[in-house]
């Protein structure tokens, strides 16, 4: 059957609007599924009690989003075991954005050492690095030591020495284990909920010393309540430029200190966890912030997208698998 051109013409418009329909209706139906984020307010459970390093560094972070993105984002501090508490609960919940995790060191420390209800790198998705800061030894005033070395001499004649830490599976813990194996003394870890009460007891007498991130001991420096001893990092840090390190004491190898990350239950749609990465790096790096960690004795770790990210934490998990393979400590020590 021939079609004259005026019908082949009608036939062609009617074929382009039929495309155009279907193109509209599949363009819409992605944005459908896709919507807006954040509509409500989205919770950071924090893995640790209010007052240390990881509640700080949430609280100034989520204050900044909730301006940033004009959506509230509310703390929610769940602590309890290191970190694994939070940890565990996150990682159950929807896969939607509106629930995520900071947690620190631990989080890539613990699967090395016992059995816990998450896989680092599958059940959550890392989704930025915030800070880091140095891990030191910290003594009460009472301890007649102002350096490494008057510790050690101390500490040698000691039958045992307490140290308070956040808690169980963390670095300020494995830090403490690792200066118990290289010097051979008896330091006994003493866990705690968090670093906050670990600092109290340390300043008030009721432990010697603690292993603690700088950033939840430095108030406490600055006022004289506790003396920093040494820097657990394998550089000075300039942060405390002139406290030594453990390398400089002829530790060789001797590398600890704090980071904390923020997570995503997996599955998080990628446009949600990729526009985050954007935003929390700008937030952590910008100028205003940076000066803040400066004042509380901690550090960005500069910017770093989704896939450096999680370059970082494969890198850590790897790391502290090893050191705990080599040092031998128990879940429960």
């Amino acid at each position: 059957m021939a079609y004259t051109r005026s019908e082949k013409a009608r036939s062609l418009c009617s074929v382009l609007m039929l495309g155009g329909m279907v193109l509209s209706a599949t363009v819409g139906s992605a944005y459908a599924q896709t919507p807006p984020y954040p509509t409500k307010p989205v919770t950071i459970v924090v893995a640790f009690p209010p007052g240390g390093m990881t509640d700080i560094v949430s609280r100034a972070l989520a204050k900044e989003l909730s301006q940033e993105l004009k959506q509230a984002f509310v703390i929610e501090n769940r602590p309890g075991v290191a970190g694994q508490v939070g940890t565990e609960y996150v990682a159950k919940q929807n896969a939607d954005g509106y629930t995520l995790l900071v947690g620190a060191t631990g989080y890539v420390i613990a699967p090395a050492m016992k059995k816990v209800g998450y896989d680092p790198l599958k059940s959550l998705e890392p989704v930025a690095v915030l800070a880091k800061a140095p891990n030191l030894i910290v003594v009460n005033p009472k301890v007649p030591a102002t350096n490494l070395p008057e510790f050690l001499n101390w500490a040698k004649t000691q039958q045992s020495i307490p140290f308070g830490t956040a808690g169980a599976a963390g670095s300020t813990h494995l830090g403490g284990e690792w200066l118990a194996q290289v010097t051979g003394y008896q330091f006994v870890h003493v866990p705690y909920k968090g670093a906050a009460p670990a600092t109290n007891d340390a300043v008030a007498g009721q432990i010697p010393m603690a292993v603690q991130d700088s950033m939840s001991v430095s108030a406490f420096i600055a006022s004289g309540r506790l003396r920093p001893i040494v820097n657990m990092g394998a550089e000075r840090s300039k942060l405390f430029p002139e406290l030594p390190t453990m390398q400089e004491a002829g530790f060789k190898g001797f590398d600890v200190y704090t980071w904390l990350g923020l997570y995503a239950p997996a599955g998080t749609p990628a446009p949600i966890v990729t526009m985050l990465n954007k935003e929390i790096n700008k937030v952590m790096n910008s100028p205003e912030m940076v000066e803040r960690l400066r004042l509380q004795n901690s550090e960005p770790l500069g910017v770093k997208d989704l896939a450096q990210t999680r370059k970082f934490v494969e890198g850590e998990v790897a790391k502290w698998k090893r050191v705990v393979q080599e040092t031998g400590v128990k879940a429960d020590d």
